[in-house]
Formats: structure tokens, sequence, C-alpha cells
């Protein structure tokens, strides 16, 4: 705490005297140091778990949206329409940790052919997270029906938080009908589970 200023009756006092008597002492300034490093050691591990989690939610609702704008594009438009990785943004690619592209699949391929309507380019996954898709037949896109279906491809996208723990790993699972839900801590153990049951993990 801030000393009170000394009252002097004296003309003659010394300036080291008034400096000793406005300032912190070296031992009060000690004992402020270590109280904030004690509070900042506390304090810092909650708010890296609160960054990390900002960026699991945004990376979430990233895909979330891209998937639920395939699925509605092509109900409402009749076409098939495609999600898969890209690297460029123009054509497909191999790792879902580049990027996606989105498009209406006229010839139902998988391959954005020119005459095909791009719907979106869905960023690469940011802050050093993972991204993979594992479903049943292990395609390297997933395709929704006019129905809004997919063609069998019940699977899972896994975004992973590329560290030891597993607690900020977070799962969208499709179904075969096309229905998209995000993956929950049903065992209370602070890990979210797949469709399986099984904790996620890329």
């Amino acid at each position: 705490m801030m000393k009170p200023q000394c009252r002097y009756h004296s003309t003659h006092i010394t300036t080291l005297k008034k400096s000793a008597c406005l300032g912190f002492s070296l031992v009060e300034l000690l004992v402020t140091v270590a109280i904030m490093t004690s509070l900042l050691s506390i304090g810092m591990p909650s708010y890296q778990a609160l960054i990390q989690r900002h960026y699991m939610k945004t990376e979430v609702n990233k895909w979330l949206l891209a998937l639920n704008l395939a699925r509605q594009t092509a109900i409402t438009s009749g076409n098939i329409v495609t999600l898969c990785p890209s690297s460029n943004g123009i054509s497909c690619g191999k790792k879902w940790t580049d990027g996606a592209i989105l498009f209406i699949d006229k010839n139902r391929d998988h391959v954005k052919d020119n005459n095909e309507l791009m719907l979106q380019v869905v960023a690469a996954v940011q802050h050093r997270q993972l991204l993979t898709w594992r479903a049943f037949q292990n395609r390297k896109y997933i395709q929704f029906q006019q129905n809004g279906f997919t063609w069998s491809q019940n699977g899972t996208f896994r975004i992973c938080a590329n560290q030891t723990s597993l607690k900020y790993n977070r799962a969208l699972i499709v179904t075969r009908s096309g229905r998209i839900r995000l993956s929950k801590d049903h065992d209370g153990n602070g890990i979210h589970e797949d469709a399986a049951g099984k904790d996620v993990s890329c």
C-alpha cells in the first residue's frame, strides 16, 4: 500500500528521507510481486482453457454450418450436393484439415466441374487443430441426396485440439438420414464420446 505523504516541519529534511516516505519499501515491493505471481499462476490455466474452448467452438460451428448448408441446399434445389476436402478452394483434395469446398454435383461424380455451382469454400482448420472424417465406405467426401439423406455415409467428423488431453475434442456425427448432431460427454469423465461411445480422438 502506498504510504501517505509525510508532513515535514523542517526545511532541512533530506531528499532521501522524503523519497522513503512517499514510495514503496523493498519488502512491500517483494510482497506485491509475490502476490501477483501467485495470482497469475492460478489464473493462467483457466484463461488458456477458455481460449481453447473458444477456438474449438468456432471450428465446430464452422463445419456444422457447412454440413447443414449442404443438406438444406440438396433438399431445396433438388440436386446432389458434395462436400470434399480442398487445399486450394477450387478442386477436391485429400486432407480435411486443409479446408473444403461445397458444390452442386450435377453428374454425381464428386468432382467439381467448371459448370457446377460452388456454394462455399470452407477455410482450413486453425490453431493447429486436427480434423478427420471417418464413415461407412470410407470415402474422401460426403454427398447429400435430394431428400437430405447421405449415400449411406453415416460417419463422424472429429475435431481435435492437437494436445495430449482429449477434453477439448469434439465430434459432428452424421447419420444416414443426413442429420447432424454434436458429441456429448455422456459418462461424465469430461471427454466427449463419438457415436460408438468412445472418447473422441483423431
